[in-house]
């Protein structure tokens, strides 16, 4: 990766800390350390761009380190002015790193929101000196000795050491460098491109160790930086060496296309495993069997390994969403509060980034539609204030991601005469909850009169569940009038590969997610139960579909069929098959023209036989034989 890629993604990563912080100042149970968290991220990120030679992100980081640091020392006080330029700052770096990203070869930044800046800075410092405000103790200055032994890529990723070296010591006064070359190969063994500096700074500096170690954070991948005290002049008595911090953990940054390479590979490696194991069962050799589960265990090992690699918490796509309530509910004069739970879950990077489109339209629809007024809160009684709640947990091999409001739930009369009106139902249909709830996810269908810049365009919720769907994954609304309205996403933790049951319908292989499955029985011959599409499973009424009706399989049926049990947000349905085939790894491939819009399929993967077989989209199977089930006993 160049260097100015690394700049990219380092300050992505800082600008997204930094309005994580702003946002969460105001609940924030420690907001002095929510200063510095803030602090520490503007003064990296103007130390990195200092580098580069970006000066507008330069002036505009050190605009926000400014105000940052009188508020650190008690001088200014963070009111919501404060924090509203901070954020609009915040919004103009992002805009100029984009530009950065685009290719710009001049930046010019906001020049009235600088100036903005130093106001706030200066004018309230001015104001409260005159009031004789007390004036915090400034930390102390300290001598600190920083050795710096840079990595070889490090000129060939595009970065010149000595900027690093100037900008550390313009973290104090008085320094002093020693640059040491000795590691310089002599003979033809050099190599212009790598770095072979070693460097030692001295300062009088005011700045933590943290805050110095900070101007190396690109390259700290293959730099190694150790800060400590100058050693002890001759004539005093030696001290014993105290370590000053823990070692910190080691980090690597890989671009995210060889994480998906390697991923790839490893989907090949299942392949090729799968069809090993294939042809050693056939040769029914009892050494070979033995040889390939070492391998097939080794194979699932790497497996899991590969795939947490793409594994981040879902807490940093929350964060933005502080932002879009905050402004929202301005614009609506609505008072709102948003909760963040499980932010640690952790899912494949691929999906939280496809997620965050689906859960915008879902929030700005609970802050327009779903939260009332501040009035007709009280009036409802209820607290003026209402809450939005994003939540995420761990359930099976999927992840649960919650959106949930404590407004008026879906107003479901309004939603069936909007549905009458639209010609989407007839007039005198008879709809249980259920069905009228799932009426929001037709394609133009918005029970609102009027077009509002949130929503009510006639696009939204059929919008997410298709994204959804397209992520193998299902949505569900959970509503109760008057008290709230529950949209629940439910999506796999990974889309590269998966553990699946095998089935044959016809003579075709097909692969059911095994973590769906529920169980496995033989299908009664009741031709009562055949008519009503219902299972009696140990008392329990279970509908179910013939994957040979629903994929329109031609041949007849055998004589013995068996049913797998699958659960879906919260429902069972029995997929009737001729044929259990047992567990098995499946790389999931995208689909081509042909099956894309094909219900029901929601991939295809190779066997270990060499054949292609087809996964079962188990959302939308179990989706038609609810409603098919729901029909018949209507």
């Amino acid at each position: 990766m160049s260097g100015h890629g690394v700049f990219i993604e380092e300050a992505r990563e800082l600008l997204a800390r930094m309005e994580s912080s702003l946002q969460g100042f105001g609940d924030a149970s420690d907001p002095q350390e929510v200063l510095h968290e803030v602090f520490r991220a503007a003064h990296t990120l103007k130390g990195a761009a200092g580098v580069f030679g970006f000066d507008a992100i330069v002036q505009f980081a050190h605009g926000a380190e400014a105000l940052l640091d009188k508020a650190r020392d008690g001088v200014v006080q963070l009111g919501t002015v404060e924090i509203e330029t901070l954020l609009a700052a915040h919004d103009e770096l992002v805009r100029l790193v984009e530009a950065v990203e685009a290719g710009a070869e001049v930046l010019e930044g906001d020049g009235a929101l600088a100036q903005r800046l130093l106001e706030l800075s200066e004018g309230r410092a001015r104001k409260a000196k005159k009031a004789k405000a007390p004036k915090k103790k400034a930390p102390p200055t300290q001598r600190r000795l920083v050795e710096v032994r840079f990595g070889a890529p490090v000129m060939k990723e595009g970065f010149d050491p000595l900027d690093f070296l100037h900008c550390l010591e313009q973290c104090g006064r008085n320094a002093t460098r020693v640059c040491d070359w000795s590691a310089v190969p002599p003979d033809a063994t050099y190599d212009p491109e790598q770095c072979f500096l070693r460097a030692t700074v001295e300062l009088d500096t005011e700045a933590s160790d943290e805050v110095l170690r900070s101007v190396f954070d690109f390259i700290l991948d293959s730099t190694t930086v150790t800060i400590g005290a100058p050693p002890a002049k001759a004539a005093e008595p030696e001290k014993p060496k105290q370590k000053e911090e823990a070692p910190a953990e080691k980090l690597v940054k890989v671009p995210a296309t060889r994480l998906d390479m390697l991923i790839d590979l490893v989907g090949e490696l299942v392949i090729a495993s799968a069809a090993s194991e294939a042809a050693t069962t056939r040769a029914d050799a009892l050494a070979a069997r033995e040889a390939q589960a070492t391998v097939t265990h080794l194979v699932s090992t790497i497996r899991d390994t590969a795939l947490s690699l793409r594994m981040v918490p879902i807490g940093e796509t929350f964060s933005r969403f502080h932002r879009l309530v905050r402004d929202v509910s301005k614009q609506l004069s609505k008072d709102i509060a948003l909760e963040v739970k499980g932010a640690e879950t952790e899912l494949d990077k691929s999906i939280v980034e496809r997620l965050v489109d689906p859960l915008t339209h879902i929030v700005r629809n609970s802050l327009d539609h779903g939260v009332e007024t501040p009035d007709a809160r009280v009036a409802a009684g209820k607290p003026a204030k209402a809450t939005l709640t994003l939540s995420a947990f761990h359930e099976g091999g999927s992840i649960v991601v919650d959106v949930r409001d404590d407004g008026r739930g879906l107003d479901r009369p309004r939603i069936l005469r909007k549905a009458i009106e639209k010609r989407l139902v007839p007039s005198d249909v008879q709809l249980s909850d259920e069905a009228i709830d799932e009426l929001i996810f037709v394609p133009g269908f918005s029970s609102v009169d009027q077009v509002s810049e949130l929503s009510g365009r006639g696009v939204g919720m059929d919008v997410v569940r298709r994204s959804i769907e397209d992520l193998r994954g299902t949505v569900q609304v959970l509503s109760t009038t008057g008290k709230g309205l529950t949209v629940r996403l439910r999506v796999p933790l990974t889309l590269a590969i998966i553990d699946g049951f095998q089935v044959g319908v016809g003579t075709r292989t097909w692969v059911v997610p095994l973590k769906v499955v529920h169980e496995c029985v033989d299908l009664p011959v009741v031709l009562e139960s055949e008519l009503h599409h219902r299972l009696d499973l140990r008392g329990e009424v279970v509908p179910f579909v013939r994957l040979r009706d629903f994929f329109s399989v031609s041949g007849e049926r055998p004589s013995r069929e068996c049913v797998v049990v699958v659960e879906d947000g919260g429902r069972r349905v029995g997929l009737v098959v001729d044929r259990l085939l047992g567990a098995s790894q499946a790389v999931i491939k995208p689909l081509g023209p042909l099956f894309q819009n094909m219900e029901g399929i929601g991939g295809a993967t190779l066997l270990g036989t060499g054949e292609v077989g087809f996964v079962v989209d188990v959302a939308q199977v179990v989706r038609r034989a609810t409603s098919l089930a729901h029909r018949v006993s209507a």
